[in-house]
């Protein structure tokens, strides 16, 4: 069994949001021409990304997931669409269509398919309030949210009224790299600002949720971070010999930054198994799930297939492939 953490998922059809609220940096849907299964994603009038419907035909990822040995999937949307750079009360108007069509969605093979929502997360209390709508009227699983709201990391104390709803609703919160720090130093295509900026992007924001407090005033949040937490695991052992050193951090995080660090939870995603081991030697095997970002171009196919190269005992990789998901999600 394999519960694959992190795939994306875009509606078939976006609403017109910048004829109703003006502006041009929200997503919109072009067909391609004489392409009836791709669809261009256009942002200010240029092209972003390409899709296919894989993205929103439950049947063709269902194809491929049989494929690949994939029993269940966790789609969260597209991290563009989490549209956090507009007014909160637009952005949860639009949150609230992108949830109702991935609710559909899931609903096709309810045994297959968990879904993530999103929330107007530049609106911290507006967003607190959408968890119960997210959970009880869409009955999706959690919440994917970034890790930077306009430049604000995660683990920032402004966030706290949403982790502290997150923890009494019992959601699940899954990190996804956003707009990385420093993509205007990156030497090369604008391609590179994924492939070298979100692991960087994503060890900001997983060191913000410990030097912020937030992972020690709710010690019971469900978390996991995309892309293995990024460089995060090489910059612990610095985070903790900085703790041991400083004075000002052990004010911030009473207890080492292991600690924190291991009781979030953070994909494979990392496409080396050298890294993979690093990870279970600094994380735990009980922290790690199986992440594949299907359906991009940077996706790891047949995710988990490196599984029998880390020789750790059939236990640590039931954790890894499904036990794990299980947990954070309260299934089987």
């Amino acid at each position: 069994m394999i519960v694959d953490v992190h795939t994306h998922f875009v509606p078939e059809h976006l609403p017109d949001m910048g004829n109703r609220f003006g502006g041009d940096r929200w997503p919109a849907l072009k067909c391609s021409c004489g392409q009836t299964h791709h669809k261009q994603i256009m942002i200010s009038g240029k092209h972003f990304r390409t899709i296919t419907d894989q993205c929103w035909s439950p049947e063709r990822r269902i194809t491929d997931m049989n494929q690949e040995d994939i029993t269940i999937q966790v789609l969260s949307p597209m991290p563009e669409l989490l549209s956090y750079w507009f007014k909160a009360e637009d952005t949860l108007e639009y949150s609230r269509y992108i949830n109702f069509e991935l609710s559909k969605f899931i609903e096709n093979d309810s045994n297959r398919f968990i879904g993530l929502g999103m929330v107007p997360l530049q609106d911290p209390e507006l967003a607190a309030k959408e968890l119960k709508r997210l959970k009880n009227d869409f009955g999706l699983k959690g919440v994917e949210v970034g890790t930077n709201i306009n430049g604000r990391l995660i683990g920032d104390p402004f966030f706290t009224p949403f982790f502290a709803e997150a923890e009494a609703e019992d959601i699940s919160i899954f990190i996804h790299a956003l707009h990385p720090i420093g993509k205007e130093r990156i030497v090369g295509p604008p391609a590179l600002s994924a492939i070298i900026g979100f692991p960087t992007e994503n060890a900001y924001a997983v060191a913000s949720l410990i030097t912020g407090g937030i992972l020690e005033k709710f010690p019971n949040l469900k978390i996991y971070v995309s892309h293995g937490g990024g460089t995060f695991a090489a910059l612990l052992p610095r985070l903790t010999f900085g703790w041991e050193k400083m004075e000002e951090i052990r004010k911030v995080c009473p207890h080492p930054p292991s600690y924190y660090a291991k009781k979030m939870y953070y994909d494979t995603l990392v496409y080396d198994t050298n890294t993979l081991r690093y990870l279970i030697q600094q994380f735990g095997s009980s922290q790690l799930m199986i992440g594949s970002d299907y359906p991009f171009l940077i996706r790891e196919e047949n995710p988990g297939h490196w599984i029998h190269e880390l020789n750790i005992s059939q236990e640590e990789k039931d954790m890894l492939t499904y036990k794990n998901a299980c947990n954070i999600f309260r299934i089987l």
